[in-house]
C-alpha cells in the first residue's frame, strides 16, 4: 500500500492531542456544573439522565470520523497496472550560434545573449517536444542530445560563458551537419515532416558548404527556421579589457575597428530552400512567438514510449468509514435534558 499524499498523515499526530483536550474541556465543565448546582444531587436536577457512555460513544466516533478523513484526504493506493504511454511531439535541435561577432552589443545586452533568452522562451513552449542544443563558431559542438528533459537543455545553455566565442570563423555547414546526426536515422523519403532546426545566428563569416548541406537536409526531412540576431547597422565587437581592465573592442590589422553586421542572405537561403520561415529578431521578440506557432502547427511523431504504473485508488474505503461515524454520532442524539421543575 502507498499514500498519493504522505505528508497529510502527519495531521495524525494532532488526534491524540485533540481527545486529550477534549476530555480536560468536558471535566473542567462538570466540576463548573457541580460548583454551580450545589452538589452531584442537585446538578442530578439539571442535566437528568446524561450517560457517560453515550458521550464517550460520540466522543469516539467523531475521532473516527476524523481519522478516517485524513486517511482518504492522504489517498491510499494498492494494485497497481502497468501501462504503454505513447511520446510524441517534434523533435527540434537548436543551432546557436558563440562566434566572437555575437558578442556585439546592438541587441540588448548582447547578441549572444539575446538568443539564449529567445531560446529559453522558445523551451517554454515545447511541452512534449524533443529538443537538442548545438552550439558552434570555429567549430560546432552537440551539447545536449535529443531530450525532452527541457531543465537539462537548460544547464547546458546556462552554460555558454564569453570564453567559449573566441574561435575565429563560423563553422554553419558542419554545425548543421551535426544537426542532422542530432535527429538519428532520417526518413530517406523525406516525408517525416516532425524534424525542425532552429538556427540562432548573425549569419557572418560562413565557411561555405551550403550546397551541401541543403541536400542532406532535403533527404533528412529537416525543416531550418533561422533567426537573424543583430542589426544590418552593426556594431563593434567588445574584446577583453587591457592591463588596466578597461573595456575595448576588436580591431583588424591597420588598426580600424571592425564592424560586425548580419548578413541575412545565407539564414533566408536556409530557411528557404527547406520550407521553412527567416525571422529578423527584433527588441520585442515577436519573431519566437511566431516561430512557437509555426512549430505548433506541425504534426506530431511518435518517438518512444514509457512504461506508467497505475495506482488503484481506495480512498473511499476510509472516507466511507467515515461518513458511517458521522451518521452514528448524529443518530445517537444530543444527551437527553430534564427541564428544572419547582
Amino acid at each position: 500500500m502507498r499514500f498519493a499524499h504522505p505528508e497529510i498523515l502527519w495531521l495524525l499526530l494532532a488526534l491524540p492531542v485533540l481527545a486529550l483536550a477534549g476530555w480536560i474541556s468536558a471535566s473542567r465543565k462538570r466540576h463548573a456544573l457541580r460548583r454551580f448546582a450545589g452538589g452531584p444531587e442537585a446538578l442530578q436536577r439539571f442535566t437528568g439522565d446524561i450517560s457517560s457512555h453515550r458521550r464517550a460513544a460520540k466522543a469516539l466516533l467523531l475521532q473516527l470520523a476524523l481519522l478516517a478523513s485524513l486517511l482518504a484526504a492522504a489517498r491510499p493506493q494498492w494494485g497497481a497496472s502497468v501501462e504503454a504511454v505513447r511520446q510524441a511531439g517534434v523533435d527540434v535541435v537548436v543551432l546557436m550560434d558563440t562566434s566572437l561577432s555575437m558578442a556585439a552589443e546592438d541587441l540588448a545586452p548582447s547578441r549572444l545573449e539575446f538568443a539564449r533568452g529567445e531560446i529559453d522562451t522558445l523551451l517554454d513552449a515545447l511541452t512534449g517536444d524533443r529538443v537538442a542544443l548545438i552550439t558552434f563558431a570555429g567549430l560546432p559542438s552537440l551539447a545536449c542530445p535529443l531530450t525532452v528533459d527541457h531543465g537539462a537543455v537548460r544547464l547546458f545553455l546556462d552554460a555558454v560563458e564569453p570564453e567559449v566565442v573566441q574561435v575565429p570563423g563560423t563553422a554553419l555547414a558542419e554545425a548543421i551537419e551535426l544537426g542532422i546526426g542530432a535527429f538519428g536515422d532520417a526518413d530517406a523519403s523525406g516525408a517525416d515532416r516532425s524534424r525542425v532546426m532552429v538556427l540562432f545566428s548573425d549569419g557572418e563569416d560562413h565557411e561555405g558548404g551550403m550546397d551541401r548541406v541543403l541536400a542532406k537536409l532535403e533527404k533528412a526531412g529537416v525543416i531550418v527556421h533561422a533567426i537573424g540576431v543583430g542589426t544590418t547597422r552593426g556594431a563593434p565587437i567588445p574584446v577583453a579589457g587591457g592591463s588596466d581592465g578597461a573595456g575595448r573592442f576588436k580591431k583588424d590589422a591597420a588598426g580600424r575597428l571592425v564592424t560586425t553586421r548580419l548578413n541575412e542572405a545565407v539564414l533566408q537561403q536556409l530557411a528557404l530552400e527547406t520550407g521553412g520561415h527567416y525571422y529578423a529578431a527584433t527588441a520585442a521578440a515577436r519573431e519566437v512567438d511566431e516561430l512557437i506557432q509555426t512549430i505548433g502547427r506541425m504534426a506530431a511523431s511518435e518517438f518512444g514510449a514509457t512504461l506508467r504504473t497505475r495506482y488503484r485508488e481506495r480512498y473511499q474505503i476510509p472516507l466511507s468509514i467515515a461518513l458511517a461515524a458521522l451518521i452514528a454520532e448524529a443518530l445517537l442524539g444530543d444527551p437527553r435534558r430534564r427541564s428544572v421543575t419547582s
